[in-house]
């Protein structure tokens, strides 16, 4: 099923098929104007720590693994968004990793403007692989992290895990490296299943084996739950899929659609839309209690709405109705009242997604061309910018949990792939190997 086969593809939400389509793909339209400043709305923006790396040897790896390892721990630097990456003189790094990183050596760099020095000792034995992890001041020398992290399993954990723990150390932050996404994939057959992957597109896994329709995955760490609109059982139902158990079931399967879930940041609310078996297919908003097994409606308009994004604090939910004739994003308080529209520009704005903050909304919005892009906009509404450019079709947008980097899926020729970018829109780049199309990607939050 092509999703996107046409750019002149005309929304209807008055059949299930038209809902479908634009639940998966998610156009929008929306023209910027009034652009915000980022670096006044969050202090994130062009934030990089100039720091060197420091290989300090291993016992017991094979080489491919040491020269993976070396690898990967600036790479994992440089995809935080927070690090400048500062080769050091061949002869200086010899002599610091000679002497593991002694804090009269590490002064050395002290007139390079660097900010920090990190190394990094590899060794396996019948425990696991170690990696004994240094970060020092090379101003005085002092060191500001050191750590040692074991694992049975890839070395990648281990790394991930030094490098958002280095991140905290500079920035306050908790880092994302050690933290996944999942989204829905096509497999050969034409079918649609849940992956998972690590933040910068390696280690994917394959999570169902349903193939047939499927998008929106929402995240509950808390509950180690990932749920999804599915089409296993010939209707679009919302299914749970447990990573302790493996095992899969419906948590809406109303008559009709159930669509577009989202869990509250604490995973005890789930947001979604339903259509309850209305004949005419109008979906409404409802929040559903996972303690108390219960639907609260939250919308009462006999239009279209869904995509529900709760925000941070989970008192507000932002979302998209048609009940002022076109799909917009709207906000309203967590119990259904005070709603307001915050789109304005043009005609198609859709597939909202809060940001860890709350003080940002990435949606997909339509461009001069026609063609959907990610714009950001304020939960107020009174400021909007476009962020993705060029050409192609970008939609389905969600946030880091540091609120630095959005994911994306965009798609040139019919074939959409995984795209990651800083919240300023730069540093675009394509995430993993998959072979074939995504959907709906969406992070983990922690």
């Amino acid at each position: 099923m092509d999703h996107r086969k046409s750019e002149s593809m005309q929304f209807t939400m008055k059949s299930l098929l038209g809902l479908a389509l634009f639940c998966a793909v998610l156009f929008s339209g929306v023209r910027t104007s009034d652009a915000i400043d980022l670096s006044v709305i969050t202090n994130q923006t062009a934030l990089y720590f100039k720091v060197s790396y420091i290989p300090l040897g291993a016992r017991n790896l094979d080489p491919n693994a040491i020269n993976f390892a070396n690898r990967l721990i600036p790479k994992d630097l440089e995809e935080s968004g927070y690090f400048e990456m500062v080769p050091v003189a061949a002869n200086i790094q010899r002599s610091l990793s000679n002497l593991l990183l002694t804090g009269e050596n590490v002064k050395e760099l002290s007139g390079t403007r660097i900010e920090g020095v990190i190394g990094a000792q590899f060794i396996r034995d019948d425990m696991g692989i170690h990696l004994i992890g240094i970060l020092r001041d090379p101003v005085n020398g002092s060191v500001l992290l050191s750590r040692e992290y074991t694992t049975t399993g890839n070395i990648r954990l281990v790394i991930h895990r030094f490098v958002d723990d280095i991140v905290f150390q500079f920035t306050g932050f908790k880092g994302v490296a050690d933290s996944r996404i999942a989204f829905v994939g096509k497999d050969h057959r034409h079918g649609y299943d849940l992956y998972l992957m690590d933040f910068d597109g390696e280690g994917l896994h394959r999570l169902t084996w349903d193939r047939v329709l499927a998008y929106s995955p929402a995240w509950s760490l808390h509950r180690n739950l990932l749920v999804y609109t599915s089409y296993l059982h010939g209707t679009p139902q919302i299914l749970s899929y447990d990573f302790l158990t493996g095992r899969k079931r419906p948590l809406a399967n109303f008559p009709g659609l159930n669509i577009t879930p989202d869990f509250s940041r604490n995973g005890a609310r789930l947001a979604m839309a339903l259509s309850r078996g209305e004949k005419s297919q109008n979906s409404e908003l409802y929040s559903y209690d996972l303690n108390a097994r219960k639907f609260d409606r939250l919308t009462f308009t006999h239009s279209n709405n869904l995509s529900p994004s709760w925000s941070p604090d989970g008192r507000q939910l932002a979302f998209v109705s048609d009940r002022d004739g076109h799909p917009q994003i709207f906000v309203m308080d967590s119990d259904g009242s005070n709603t307001r529209r915050v789109s304005f520009s043009g005609f198609y704005n859709v597939s909202p997604s809060w940001s860890p903050q709350g003080d940002l909304i990435a949606y997909v919005c339509m461009n001069d061309n026609h063609r959907p892009k990610i714009c950001i906009t304020t939960p107020e509404g009174d400021k909007h910018i476009q962020i993705t450019h060029g050409s192609g079709q970008d939609d389905s947008p969600d946030w880091s949990s540091d609120g630095r980097t959005i994911i994306f899926t965009h798609q040139v020729r019919g074939h959409s792939y995984i795209e990651k970018m800083f919240l300023d829109g730069t540093h675009v780049h394509r995430l993993g190997s998959f072979p074939r199309s995504v959907i709906t990607p969406v992070w983990a939050v922690r």
